[in-house]
C-alpha cells in the first residue's frame, strides 16, 4: 500500500478525521500497513507497545489467557477502530493482552513516536485520543458492572440490543464472531449462552440460526431483560 492509499485511509479513522493535509502526510510518512491472515498473532502479552494499530478490513479479537489456559475476550474490533492507544503512554509499555486475527484483515500501524510528535502539533488529535480512551474505559466499567449484577439472560439481552443498533419492532443482526468468542466476550460458558439463547427463542423473542440472529421483538426483548 503506498502512502497515497494510506493518506486516503486515516481520515475514515476517529482520532485522524480533522487532520489537514499536512498533518494527515507526516503520520502517513511513517505508517505501516500490513495484512494479517485468520488467525495470526499481531502481540502476545508481554510484548513492547509500539504504536497504534487501526483495522482497515477485516477483525481482531483481544484476549487474555489465565494460568488454566482459559482464554477471556477483551474485545472484539471491527473495522475504522483502533487499539493499543492507552498502552502506549505507560513508561514500561508492554501489552497486558494479546490480539489476534479473527479474519483475513488489513491493518495500519501508526508508530508511538508519531503519535507523540502529533499530540504535541495537534490539541484536536489530544482532546479525540482522550474522548476514546474514555469511551474505552467506560465500556470497560460497563462490563464489570455486567459481570457483578446481571444475570446470564440480562447479559446476552444486552448485548443482543447493543448490536441491534437501537433498531425498533424486529431487527436482523449477525453476531460479529463465533458463538464461542461471543460467550467469553460476556463471561459465560458456551453451554450457559445456548442455553440462554435458547429460552429467548422459547419465550418468542428471537429466532436464531447460526450466527443469524432475528430480534422478533425489541421491546418485548428488553422489558423480559428488566424481569429478572
Amino acid at each position: 500500500m503506498n502512502r497515497s492509499s494510506i493518506i486516503n485511509l486515516l481520515p475514515r479513522f476517529h482520532l485522524f478525521s480533522e487532520l489537514n493535509e499536512d498533518q494527515l502526510a507526516f503520520v502517513a510518512k511513517e505508517t505501516q500497513a500490513f495484512s494479517a491472515a485468520r488467525g495470526d498473532i499481531l502481540f502476545n502479552r508481554g510484548d513492547t507497545a509500539h504504536g497504534l494499530f487501526m483495522l482497515v478490513s477485516g477483525q481482531v479479537k483481544l484476549a487474555v489467557n489465565s494460568s488454566q489456559g482459559t482464554e477471556k475476550v477483551i474485545g472484539i474490533i471491527s473495522p475504522r477502530e483502533s487499539f493499543g492507544e492507552a498502552i502506549i503512554f505507560l513508561d514500561q509499555a508492554f501489552f497486558p493482552i494479546y490480539a489476534q486475527a479473527t479474519m483475513d484483515s488489513h491493518l495500519l500501524l501508526v508508530p508511538k513516536q508519531v503519535i507523540f510528535s502529533l499530540l504535541e502539533r495537534d490539541t484536536t488529535v489530544s482532546r479525540k485520543m482522550l474522548a476514546g480512551l474514555s469511551m474505552r474505559n467506560r465500556q470497560l466499567v460497563q462490563d464489570i458492572e455486567s459481570v457483578a449484577l446481571l444475570t446470564c439472560t440480562q447479559r446476552l439481552i444486552g448485548y443482543l440490543l447493543q448490536i441491534s443498533s437501537g433498531a425498533t419492532g424486529s431487527s436482523h443482526v449477525t453476531l460479529p464472531a463465533s458463538k464461542t468468542t461471543i460467550a467469553s466476550l460476556l463471561n459465560l460458558t458456551p453451554e450457559t449462552l445456548s442455553r440462554t439463547m435458547l429460552k429467548l427463542q422459547q419465550q418468542g423473542l428471537i429466532e436464531v440460526h447460526g450466527k443469524e440472529i432475528t430480534i422478533t421483538d425489541i421491546a418485548g426483548l428488553r422489558e423480559y431483560g428488566c424481569n429478572f
